[in-house]
This record gives C-alpha cells, structure tokens and sequence, in this order.
C-alpha cells in the first residue's frame, strides 16, 4: 500500500526526474565524445529530444497534481469571489475535457505508427513509442484534473464551512 501512495503522489514526478538525468548523461557523453575523442555520435540529440517531449506529456499530470497548469487569471481576479470561482471551476472542467477529447486522436497516431511500424532515424526506436507518450499523458491529465477537481470542491467546502463556523 505505501508503494502505490508514493506512485500516487510521486509518479510522475519521478519519472519527469529520471528523463532529465538520462538527458544530461546522454548530452554529457555526446561532448566528451565529440570534443575529446573527436568522434562524435548520432543517437544521444534524437535521446534527448524523445526524452523531452516524453517529458513534456508526463508533466501533464504533474501539473493538474501540483496546480501549476498555465492560465490566465487576470480577468477571474479581477471579478467579485463567487464569479472568480465559478470561472476557475469551469477552467478546471475544461481543462479535463480537453485532455479526455486528446486521448483517442493521440492514441490513433500511435496506433498508426505503429501499423506502418515507423522508427526513428539514428536509434531505430519504433516511433509508436514516442506517439504513445501523448495519449498515456493526456490520460494522466484526465486522472489528475479529476483528482483536482475533486481536491478543489473539498477546498472550496472546507473554506465554506470555516465561514460559516
């Protein structure tokens, strides 16, 4: 039970991590190679770019996790409180719409990569692979927009009831 807790609360974080250390090794190796030994390598700046962009959908559900999703706030601050709220609610509501639409036109151009089994240029990796990091983070979206979504109404009740107490 304590390792799905820490999965709950960590996964995506930690593999966020691991991809931006592997990146840095990898970047770290193509130098040292190409600069020392003059013998510089293919693979490790196609790495680097699957390693961000994978990075990039995984972050997805770190974002909804942490409440850090880019957006516009000027104008719901701007607006008395209950207006505010009800703009950062549907906010919360369509962003999670957007990333449960994003699932299946993602999962379809993997699926198609890997009909017409696709790979990469220098390491040879099966493209499907890197097609599948969008809808496996778009679904993370969905997962953590409804977990705060459900975060966010308990705050809201908790505030209303410290309120009223």
């Amino acid at each position: 039970m304590k390792a799905v807790k820490w999965l709950e609360r960590y996964f995506e974080e930690a593999i966020c991590v691991i991809l931006l250390i592997s990146m840095t090794i990898a970047m770290m190796l193509q130098i040292v190679m190409r600069y020392f030994f003059k013998a510089p390598m293919t693979w490790p700046e196609e790495f680097c770019r699957y390693c961000f962009i994978a990075s990039a959908f995984i972050s997805l559900g770190y974002c909804f996790r942490n409440n850090c999703m880019l957006r516009i706030d000027m104008f719901a601050k701007k607006m008395p409180k209950v207006i505010g709220t009800v703009l950062e609610f549907f906010s919360r509501i369509a962003s999670v719409a957007f990333c449960l639409i994003m699932v299946e036109p993602a999962y379809q151009v993997a699926v198609n990569a890997a009909v017409i089994d696709q790979v990469s240029p220098a390491m040879k990796l099966p493209m499907w692979i890197l097609y599948g990091m969008a809808p496996l983070g778009f679904a993370l979206g969905v997962i953590r927009g409804i977990q705060d979504f459900f975060t966010y109404i308990r705050t809201l009740r908790e505030a209303k009831e410290v309120e009223a107490g």
